[in-house]
């Protein structure tokens, strides 16, 4: 399913929006939003999962941590536990490249 992300290396982990989460397969009922996390906005409540696969073009990474936020959020955020098990990123101007 494919999914649009806000890239955030702040974030400690993958965030999903609800409304993300949900196209996953992930059932809010079902899940137990336990993990706090600090933000700019204050602290929010967040569900832990593990996300199969997470893949951007011909990059992917297996069993990725990740969490499902406890409240609305515009884009869902990819975070370090995504960019953290790569090779390497880089960042100049517009535009990220991602390695192996």
């Amino acid at each position: 399913v494919p999914v649009r992300f806000l890239i955030d290396t702040g974030a400690s982990d993958v965030v999903l929006s609800p409304r993300d989460a949900a196209r996953l397969g992930f059932d809010k009922a079902e899940l137990d939003f336990t993990r706090r996390y600090r933000t700019a906005n204050g602290t929010v409540l967040g569900a832990p999962v593990r996300l199969d696969r997470v893949s951007i073009g011909s990059v992917s990474v297996d069993a990725v941590r990740a969490s499902v936020n406890g409240a609305p959020m515009g884009l869902s955020l990819l975070g370090m536990s995504f960019l953290g098990r790569l090779a390497g990123y880089d960042v100049s101007r517009e535009s990220m490249t991602l390695r192996r």
